[in-house]
């Protein structure tokens, strides 16, 4: 399956944008873009660049079911090792995020957009909704056997 993720926000604190996967529209959550000497954003701190990706099924130990991206072109490798150098980002998921502080360079999906508060923090804060319910959308309509393709775009300016 092809699925898209069109970004409308590229915010100092997040990055927000709407992820198709087949006939479901979900909200995410990203950090915000931030550049690297290295190609893909800077490691375990900002949101991939814009581009296109494989999309796996992935197994966290002790973390359950998410889906793995890779594009070493883009300097996006699925583990540390697949790295040729030491650079390059590694184990960008799709997972279970609410808010951006849930992440940590991956998209936490949600069935849409909102602000809560935040119990680790005690603060409001813009969120995404409901992410489990998304990721159980998102694992019913790709499985957990296939390789998938998404597309990252942006609306509004680059993302790297």
């Amino acid at each position: 399956m092809n699925l898209t993720l069109e970004r409308f926000s590229y915010a100092p604190e997040d990055t927000e944008g709407v992820l198709t996967v087949g006939n479901f529209v979900l909200a995410t959550m990203e950090r915000p873009w931030i550049p690297w000497d290295a190609r893909g954003g800077k490691p375990f701190a900002s949101c991939i660049p814009d581009g296109e990706y494989v999309l796996d099924p992935w197994t966290r130990p002790n973390r359950g079911d998410v889906y793995i991206l890779s594009n070493p072109e883009l300097g996006v490798y699925r583990l540390k090792d697949d790295r040729p150098r030491e650079f390059g980002r590694y184990l960008v998921l799709i997972h279970i995020a609410n808010y951006v502080g849930d992440i940590v360079g991956c998209v936490g999906p949600g069935t849409r957009r909102t602000v809560m508060k935040n119990r680790k923090t005690g603060k409001y804060e813009r969120a995404v909704a409901s992410s489990g319910e998304a990721m159980k959308i998102i694992t019913e309509q790709l499985g957990r056997e296939e390789t998938h393709r998404l597309t990252i775009s942006s609306k509004c300016g680059t993302g790297g």
